[in-house]
Order: C-alpha cells, then structure tokens, then sequence
C-alpha cells in the first residue's frame, strides 16, 4: 500500500497524541512502520485536518518556530484566511472591571468595524472565553484553538463556545487528534498557535508570569502589535507592564478599531 506524505503525519500524529517532539523524533530517527499500523491509525481519526504539506496550510504558521505537523479542525477553515483577526487572551479569574470593560470595548469596536473581525481565543474560563461570547451574541465568527483532542474540548464549561464553532459559524482547531487529554504542557504550547493566528493580540488582563504573559511575548517575537487594557496600578498586573513597554493601551473601542484598520 503507498501513503502520500501527509497520511503518514497523520498516522505519526496519532501514534503519539499529537506530541510535536515524538512525532519529530520519529520522523528524525526513520523508524519504520508497517502498511498495516499507518492505516490502522488513519482509520482512527475522522476529522479534518490541514497538513504542513498542504498548499492552504497558513503561512503564518509555518514560520514559527515548531509549527504544527497537523491542525485538526472542525467548522469553517476559511476564517484562517479571513481579517482583520484579533486574538483575545487575559485572566481566568476577570474582576467586575474587567467583565464590564471587555464586552463594551469588543462591541464597540465590532460596530465601528461594522461586524468585519474574526475572534481568535483558547475557550478558558475567564477573559477567553466572555471575549468569545461576545462575539457570538452578534453572530460574529471566532476561531477556538484547543489544548486538547479535537473531540474533547476543554474546559467543559465552553461547550457552547465549541459547538458554534463546529456548526460552521466558527472554527476550532487542534494540533491534538481524537480525545487527547487536556495536559498542563498542552497550553502552554499551544499558546504560540493564538499569538501567530492574530493579526494582533489584545490582553484583558492577567499576571506578569501566566499563561497569558507568555502568549504575549511570542506575539512580540513575532513582531505582533499589542493592545492593553490598562488596570489597577496596585496589583500585579500584565496589562500595565505591557503598556509601559510600547504595547498600545485601550480606553476605548476605537482604538482596537484604529488598530485594526491595517488588517482590514
């Protein structure tokens, strides 16, 4: 039986959960699998997948430093190509300030955009997750990237947020097939999948070491802009020290606007 290449990633990619470094390793080392353990994995996974190979596997993704060998997704894989794309990340643990700030700036902006922009987030609990929302109350489209299988989103709490995505009015994407499990080590690098996937990156809120502080450095390694909103001076906050090394803070929906005219 021949494969074609991304048959065999595809093979290779459930063989080891998606994880990028085994997945390298075997390709690096060439250790051999028969016919038959290539198609008894391809059978396993029914959901569609883009392949580095690919000719529409996005630019944006290939030039990061290790870029997905697969991306499994479910709903409209053409939001990848859409703009302007705006990725949204923060706390899991938003204060009232933050709940109230984030939709009216986000609904702000989408009226002044006239509903042109595509919200990109990690499904978690928190600025994430309300951010997504809020989009979906207008019938926006938004693009989940997961930490886990593509059939086993996570958290369960943004089911919802998952199954508007699924039905075409979204798109979820995973580089984890089938029901991976949600591993800390998964988010974490996942994180480099919403700061590539933005045309910029918008921060809510969050501490200086978090998962959200290291979503912004990559996209600052990128040579992403990045949008703050800016918080109380007391705390431990992101946001703050964000802004006061360059990134662009928001009072208003109109800055995200102004900063988004570029990618229109």
């Amino acid at each position: 039986m021949h494969f074609q290449a991304r048959d065999i990633i595809l093979a290779l990619s459930i063989h080891c959960d998606g994880e990028w470094k085994q997945i390298y390793d075997i390709v690096a080392k060439k250790i051999h699998f028969s016919d038959e353990a290539f198609r008894q994995e391809i059978e396993k996974e029914k959901a569609p997948f883009l392949c580095l190979t690919d000719e529409d596997y996005p630019d944006y993704f290939k030039i990061i430093h290790q870029p997905p060998f697969l991306l499994y997704y479910y709903g409209n894989v053409d939001l990848l190509k859409k703009g302007p794309r705006m990725t949204v990340v923060g706390t899991r643990h938003p204060n009232d300030y933050q709940k109230g700030a984030i939709p009216a700036l986000l609904k702000e902006c989408f009226e002044r955009l006239k509903n042109r922009l595509v919200v990109v987030s990690g499904m978690a609990e928190g600025i994430d997750s309300l951010a997504m929302r809020t989009a979906m109350e207008q019938g926006l489209p938004v693009v989940g990237i997961l930490g886990s299988g593509i059939d086993n989103p996570y958290p369960e709490r943004s089911r919802d947020i998952y199954e508007y995505c699924k039905s075409g009015k979204g798109l979820v994407l995973s580089e984890y097939p089938l029901t991976a499990q949600p591993l800390a080590s998964h988010f974490t690098f996942r994180n480099r999948l919403l700061a590539a996937c933005g045309d910029l990156l918008f921060v809510g809120g969050g501490k200086n070491r978090s998962g959200t502080s290291s979503t912004a450095r990559q996209a600052l390694e990128m040579g992403k802009d990045i949008l703050a909103l800016p918080c109380n001076v007391s705390g431990d906050d992101l946001t703050n020290a964000l802004i006061r090394d360059g990134a662009r803070p928001v009072l208003d929906g109109k800055d995200i606007a102004d900063a988004l005219k570029d990618f229109s």
